[in-house]
């Protein structure tokens, strides 16, 4: 199947022929389930009233219809039903694209829901590699939950970490599940420290490494903290065999490593993510023992934390987008700094922001239907530089001019929430004309910064601003 212009609008009640004209097709093409699934039995004047209370959405590719969807708000959750994409056309985007127009329709919720049914495991797959974490099973559905808020936290030093801990232990309560990750190191030990003094727990909280998990009864008659290491844990079942002397309904939960394991505990939870910052300040008087400067990004999933009130120290990524990715930090450095950085976050890909006057580059991605600067994926021992080259040369017919190195960002990808570097250069062309699109793009366009540009991608538009000093 040929790459077509894929279009995707909202829709209301009176559109709910179409919507059923265009989903039933996949769902008559998944095997038989019992009992069937609510669109084949479905009316239009049954889906009509559903749409009436946020309405829906409709793909099409080349004007003529292929997928849709219907929102449905309850509570502070936007759930997705009756989704579905044309058999045919599977496979090409579609319902990415759906799924993005979904997350801009509900920014004043706090997640997206979804319910898949436990015996299309494919199906639920799909879910999952799109940001959805099962929160609850009632056979024979799975409900699966995006949150739609990360919060971003710059923690200069041990005792800030620790602070954050304690500020974010007065929203605990019995039954709490705290999900930390991050590399060795990173701080996840110490934030649970300023958890446990907040909590006013007994006894030095310290790594459980090698006890797996231990238990800080409370000195206030409040909950006690189980802390746990899942590193080394096949699966948080596992925790059944430990011999807890608290209930974990009973407790606040912090699992260190958590993340993929500790999800099944409960149907709320509060995810930490520990990162290092890319450049600081040196301060002679600092411990040199102690942590230097980290990121914490928090995500509150499920109904729980609804009404979570988020510390004052949080601040607002330096830029994102709707599927998740944030742009966390930017260090203006010396290329030869790169071979400096943090190993534990991988240093994956390049960027090239090339200049004509006031004006930037751009290329056109189909894939995602964004505008974006020239990028370039690193392969084994390729170095930055002559990576984005390379594919300037292929997407532009062109060779740009001695690309100069501009620094380095850390970005939050996408709904997977990998944190990977992205190494940034900038060049100027001597003149505007006698490139053609090649490779994976589609089109090319000269962009002012001055001014907004349709279906830009919101982090790329502020790498190149900031390089200008706007």
């Amino acid at each position: 199947m040929s790459e077509g212009l894929v279009e995707v609008r909202p829709i209301g009640p009176d559109d709910a022929e179409l919507l059923l004209e265009t989903i039933r097709p996949a769902f008559e093409a998944r095997p038989p389930l019992d009992p069937p699934a609510a669109t084949l039995t479905e009316s239009a004047d049954s889906l009509a009233e559903l749409l009436g209370h946020r309405g829906g959405l409709i793909a099409t590719l080349d004007g003529e219809p292929v997928g849709g969807l219907v929102l449905d708000p309850v509570g502070t959750t936007m759930y997705i039903r009756r989704f579905g994409v044309r058999p045919e056309v599977q496979g090409h985007g579609i319902a990415a694209r759906l799924i993005a127009a979904a997350v801009e329709e509900s920014q004043d919720f706090d997640d997206l829901t979804v319910v898949a049914r436990l015996e299309l495991p494919k199906t639920v797959g799909f879910w999952e590699r799109r940001g959805f974490r099962e929160v609850r099973r009632d056979e024979p559905n799975v409900e699966l939950r995006r949150p739609l808020n990360t919060f971003l936290f710059d923690v200069p030093d041990a005792d800030a970490m620790r602070d954050l801990g304690a500020s974010l232990a007065t929203q605990l309560r019995a039954g709490d599940l705290v999900v930390l990750s991050g590399e060795l190191g990173a701080g996840k030990t110490t934030l649970t420290q300023g958890i446990g003094a907040g909590l006013q727990v007994r006894g030095g909280i310290t790594s459980p490494t090698f006890v797996i998990a231990r238990v800080h009864p409370s000195l206030v008659a409040g909950p006690s903290l189980v802390h746990v290491d899942a590193y080394r844990l096949g699966g948080i079942d596992e925790l059944d065999d430990l011999d807890l002397d608290a209930s974990l309904d009973d407790a606040v939960t912090v699992v260190e490593w958590g993340e993929g394991i500790a999800e099944g505990l409960a149907d709320s939870r509060l995810e930490l993510r520990v990162i290092r910052a890319l450049a600081h300040d040196e301060d002679p008087a600092a411990d040199p023992g102690g942590l230097d400067p980290r990121r914490v990004l928090m995500t509150p999933v499920g109904p729980r934390w609804y009404e979570l009130v988020v510390p004052d120290s949080q601040r607002p990524p330096l830029a994102q987008k709707p599927d998740e990715t944030l742009l966390v930090d930017f260090w203006a450095c010396d290329e030869g700094d790169l071979h400096d950085l943090d190993r534990d976050v991988p240093l994956t890909m390049s960027i090239l922001v090339a200049e004509h006057g006031d004006r930037a580059l751009l290329v056109h991605n189909p894939r995602s239907a964004e505008w974006e600067l020239p990028l370039a994926r690193l392969r084994d021992h390729e170095s930055p530089r002559a990576a984005v080259v390379d594919q300037f040369r292929l997407v532009t017919g062109t060779d740009p001019a001695e690309p100069e190195f501009a620094g380095v960002a850390t970005i939050q990808y996408g709904h997977e929430r990998f944190i990977k570097r992205v190494a940034l250069y900038r060049t100027t062309l001597p003149e505007d004309s006698g490139m053609a699109p090649g490779g994976d793009v589609d089109a090319l366009a000269w962009w002012d910064p001055a001014d907004d540009h349709g279906n830009l991608s919101a982090i790329d538009a502020h790498l190149v601003r900031v390089l200008r000093g706007r």
